[in-house]
């Protein structure tokens, strides 16, 4: 394992409370019980009480989920009006520890109590995240990196729960290897194209041969590391979560209209979906295909400044707009001379202008279009540079040099200038409306930027992957500065600004979002009452006061706003 794998325990770790229904109305819990629709006190069954426990309140048959966390004193409460009356389960999460099945009522006239006794689980290993995995299993840089590969699609947990000898390890390599990048555990959608074997997966099938239960074994040859709960700041937050209709939904993307509405793009099916966050009411409405016979799902989401809907069509090799007021679908595919298998157009941003950019992250390409007169101009992202099977390296790897170019997500600035992350190469990359290309490279080499926000001074956030860091370019000055995450272990996916001056990160490892204060360098981690969210996108709720996290969680079909407290 690398040095970064190392956890810095010294920092504040934030703890996930699921946002209320009327995330408008926080208030900071009290002691006194009579500002409270329930609270109590949790504690161990052979100890005392418990600090960063994730309590989650759902109402019988509600879609809305509410989850606080138990402070220092082991006291966990929600206050007056954000549970309405009815019948609750409560569930909990704390690793190593589990909650009998519990119901409670509240009645809405007086506070409600449950004081919460845990039990220790019996077994450990289905509460890991795959960032604890990937602490507790032996190996080096080589083998975690193609631990990491298994990620985007699902957790480590089946992975080190299976029982493959070397030999079935090799046979679903290759065929993970061509499942598409929306595949989970539960469903398989293969790639338009053919990805043939590489010269290390016998070495890594015999590797993962040595991790898992193969030969018999019933327990695994090393010891599970956990990460510690949420400790003080960190249990300063509410975190509601909204079941979305269909439950193989896959909301990577989530953003809020000027009017407060959550809109998010599937994944997996030709979907578009609004949610209504005050009453938890969804609507959807269907996507037409592009190309038949390729993946029908969607990828990135954006609203422009008249709360119309772009999406990025994905292997479809399309954009979309979508107008609420018409329930009108628009789509635009890309230039005749990149419509190929390797079509992948993923992520869009409308620009102050009116013109949309966008990405073609296999194809490499950056394409401008005009929804007035439906041009679009393609340009390459890397010119001079070839992709060939040979100098592939697919979005580069955690732990090893830049290598290659893979143009991936897309902003624009105030002038409705172009800016992309190059993740395999380590670049922002900057296009004028002409085409002209200008590479900047990120200070830490193969930091592996990904997502990315444009804020209101020309200023690029954008998330770290492979070095577990938030980065911030200014296109005025063309200066970089980085923060490192307290958690070396995590994959910052995406950053995101709120209108308080904070930056929002998370990824895919170990369901922990973060918030950064630039001006201090302070940061706080929340932790998510979800197991395997599989976090990618990040937008903000400005309309709450203080500004919320929004994010879809994509492998729970849910989407979730984290609001913190004072």
């Amino acid at each position: 394992m690398r040095k970064g794998l190392q956890i810095s325990l010294c920092l504040l770790w934030t703890a996930v409370a699921c946002v209320d229904v009327f995330p408008q109305q926080t208030k900071l819990p009290t002691k006194s019980t009579a500002n409270h629709s329930l609270s109590g006190i949790v504690t161990a069954e052979s100890g005392g009480p418990l600090e960063g426990v994730l309590v989650s309140a759902k109402r019988v048959g509600s879609p809305i989920t509410v989850t606080v966390v138990s402070d220092a004193e082991g006291r966990y409460s929600f206050s007056r009006g954000r549970l309405a009356p009815g019948p609750y389960n409560l569930t909990i999460r704390a690793v190593g520890y589990v909650l009998p099945a519990r119901r409670v009522v509240i009645t809405g006239q007086s506070a409600a109590t449950a004081n919460l006794q845990l039990a220790k689980a019996s077994d450990l290993a289905p509460q890991l995240t795959s960032g604890e995995w990937l602490m507790s299993v032996p190996g080096d840089e080589s083998h975690r990196e193609g631990l990491y590969n298994c990620l985007s699609c699902h957790s480590l947990n089946p992975v080190l729960q299976s029982n493959y000898d070397a030999h079935g390890n090799v046979k679903v390599m290759h065929e993970m290897r061509n499942e598409s990048p929306a595949s989970n555990i539960n469903f398989s959608s293969k790639l338009p194209y053919y990805v043939g074997p590489r010269s290390n997966d016998s070495s890594f099938a015999e590797y993962l041969s040595t991790i898992n239960l193969s030969d018999d074994r019933t327990h695994w040859g090393f010891s599970l590391k956990t990460l510690p709960r949420p400790t003080g700041k960190s249990t300063r937050v509410i975190v509601t979560e909204y079941d979305l209709p269909r439950p193989d939904t896959m909301p990577s993307f989530a953003v809020m209209d000027s009017k407060g509405m959550v809109w998010y793009a599937d994944f997996l099916q030709p979907i578009v979906g609004r949610l209504d966050p005050k009453t938890g009411k969804v609507k959807e409405w269907p996507l037409p295909l592009v190309k038949p016979g390729f993946e029908p799902g969607s990828l990135c989401l954006r609203v422009d400044n008249k709360d119309k809907i772009w999406i990025a069509r994905s292997f479809q090799g399309a954009v979309a707009r979508f107008d609420p007021a018409t329930e009108k679908v628009t789509t635009w595919s890309e230039p005749t001379q990149y419509r190929n298998i390797h079509s992948r157009v993923s992520y869009l941003n409308p620009a102050p202008n009116g013109k949309v950019w966008f990405s073609d992250t296999f194809n490499r390409t950056f394409n401008l279009l005009d929804p007035k007169t439906g041009k679009i101009s393609a340009w390459p992202g890397f010119p001079g540079w070839k992709w060939t099977w040979e100098n592939d390296a697919g979005s580069g790897s955690h732990g090893k040099k830049a290598t290659g170019h893979f143009l991936y997500s897309v902003a624009a600035d105030s002038r409705s200038w172009g800016y992309f992350t190059d993740e395999a190469g380590g670049n922002i990359g900057e296009m004028d409306p002409e085409g002209h290309v200008t590479l900047y490279p990120v200070p830490t080499d193969n930091a592996g930027p990904r997502l990315m926000h444009m804020d209101s001074e020309d200023r690029i956030w954008f998330g770290e992957d492979h070095a577990a860091k938030i980065g911030m370019f200014d296109t005025k000055t063309k200066q970089f500065k980085e923060w490192a995450e307290p958690l070396s272990i995590n994959d910052d996916y995406d950053a995101v600004p709120d209108k308080a001056g904070y930056v929002w990160t998370g990824g895919m490892v170990t369901d922990f979002v973060t918030r950064l204060d630039p001006r201090t360098g302070e940061m706080t981690q929340y932790l998510l009452p979800q197991l395997d969210v599989n976090i990618r996108a990040l937008e903000v709720d400005n309309l709450t006061n203080p500004p919320s996290l929004l994010l879809g969680e994509n492998h729970r079909a849910k989407i979730a706003i984290v609001t913190p407290l004072p």
